[in-house]
């Protein structure tokens, strides 16, 4: 029988911790959520749905702000070794937003 994932069985505290990390700014990060799913396998994951300025998220500026986004979650939340999910991180920028008014990065 396979094994319920930690963020799974225990959301609210995994939440918990992230709102914890609502002090933890990004320079380009407008705003982040996140929801749990499995991926495309079946696994367990966890998906992030992050909003970037139009500055951050031109290509000279994109991999350093997608970076130190990834970075400052995994500094504080070890998503596969405590909570055994798998991340994924979905970026967009605020004017791409804008048009198309995607309810997962609301």
């Amino acid at each position: 029988m396979p094994r319920l994932a930690r963020g799974i069985a225990q959301a609210a505290e995994l939440v918990k911790k992230f709102n914890g990390l609502a002090h933890v700014r990004v320079p380009g990060v407008v705003k982040w959520r996140y929801t749990f799913e499995n991926d495309w396998s079946g696994d367990p994951a966890i998906f992030f749905w992050v909003t970037l300025t139009d500055k951050a998220s031109e290509p000279a500026n994109l991999r350093k702000t997608k970076n130190a986004f990834m970075a400052a979650i995994s500094k504080h939340v070890d998503l596969p070794g405590d909570w055994d999910l798998l991340p994924y991180y979905n970026f967009r920028s605020q004017s791409e937003q804008a048009k198309l008014k995607d309810e997962v990065y609301e």
